[in-house]
C-alpha cells in the first residue's frame, strides 16, 4: 500500500512517502508559519522524486495534534483535499502517538512525548512500546508533569521523548534528535498505515482552547 504522509502540527511541516513500511522519501521545512505556502509544494516534489503519480496514493494519513491550532488546520485541509480529490481513504494520526512510534522497537519503556504548548504548558501523551495509549494528550503546566508522571508511571519505567522534554524536569530519561524532536510525517504515515480509516478520522485534536480573548467592546449603536 502506497501511504501519502503530512505532518503540520508544529515548526516542522514534513511530508513521507511510504510504500508498505519503506519509506521511499520525506522531505521537510522548518519557516515559522510557512506550512500553507510550502506542504503542497513539498507534496508534488515528493511524488516526483519517488516516481509516484497522485493517483498511485492508495491513503492519505495526517497529523491530528494536538499543536499549532493554524498549522493543523493547514495540514488537514490540503490532506483532505488530496483524499477526496482522488477518492482515496484519510486517516488521522495523533502527533503526539507518532512522535512515540517513532522510538526504536528496541526502547521497551512506555514513551511519553512531549511538545512546548506554550503559555508555560507543554502537550504530553503516554504509551506503551506496542502502541496502546497509557495517558491520553493533555495540557499540563510545566511544573505539574513530574507529578502527573510519577502519579501515573513506576520510577525508571518512563522515557521522555522529544525537544521539549527538557523542559519537563523531574531527572526522567530522554530520546531526541532527528525525527525524535518533533512529530514528522514518517511516523504519521506508519502509524496510517496499521490504523482503520474509520476509527480515525482526519479530525483535530487541540486538547485547549485557542486562548483568544473576547474584545470588550462598547455595544453597536444599531442594536
Amino acid at each position: 500500500m502506497r501511504v501519502l504522509g503530512i505532518e503540520t502540527s508544529t515548526r516542522r511541516g514534513s511530508v513521507a512517502a511510504l510504500e508498505g513500511e519503506k519509506a521511499l522519501g520525506t522531505l521537510a521545512h522548518e519557516e515559522p508559519s510557512a506550512h500553507a505556502e510550502r506542504v503542497l509544494a513539498l507534496v508534488e516534489r515528493l511524488l516526483a522524486e519517488v516516481g509516484w503519480s497522485r493517483t498511485s496514493i492508495d491513503r492519505v494519513a495526517v497529523g491530528i495534534g494536538p499543536g499549532s491550532f493554524t498549522g493543523l488546520r493547514v495540514g488537514i485541509a490540503l490532506a483532505q483535499g488530496i483524499a477526496l480529490g482522488l477518492g482515496r481513504p484519510i486517516v488521522g494520526v495523533g502527533s503526539l502517538a507518532a512522535l512515540a512510534a517513532a522510538v526504536p522497537a528496541a526502547e521497551r519503556r512506555t514513551r511519553v512525548p512531549v511538545l512546548d504548548a506554550r503559555r508555560g504548558e507543554l502537550f504530553v501523551a503516554g504509551y506503551d512500546a506496542d502502541g496502546r495509549e497509557r495517558l491520553a494528550p493533555a495540557a499540563v503546566p510545566v511544573a505539574d508533569v513530574p507529578t502527573l508522571l510519577a502519579t501515573l508511571f513506576a520510577p525508571g519505567e518512563v522515557v521522555l521523548v522529544g525537544e521539549a522534554a527538557r523542559l519537563a524536569g523531574g531527572g526522567y530519561a530522554v530520546l531526541a534528535g532527528g525525527e525524535l524532536d518533533l512529530p514528522h510525517a514518517v511516523a504519521v504515515a506508519r502509524r496510517g498505515l496499521e490504523l482503520d480509516p474509520a476509527a480515525a478520522p482526519a479530525e483535530p485534536t487541540y486538547v485547549r482552547g485557542p486562548g483568544a480573548t473576547p474584545q470588550n467592546l462598547p455595544p453597536s449603536p444599531l442594536a
